[in-house]
């Protein structure tokens, strides 16, 4: 199996996780893997972005 190939089963899979973070059924209409060249600027970024929207509890 090539690796750029999406099969059934994981378009199933990858249905199934976001239908559970978004507590509804999903359509995938299209899916691609991207080129793996390391992060880009905007990739970093969104990284940042939601690393520093996590919040912390420091109380006991």
């Amino acid at each position: 199996m090539p690796e750029s190939e999406i099969t059934p089963e994981l378009l199933i899979i990858m249905s199934a996780a976001i239908a559970a973070y978004l507590g509804k059924n999903v359509r995938i209409r299209r899916a691609r893997f991207i080129s793996n060249q390391g992060p880009s600027s905007w990739s970093q970024q969104g990284w940042v972005s939601i690393q520093s929207s996590h919040s912390f509890s420091t109380t006991k």
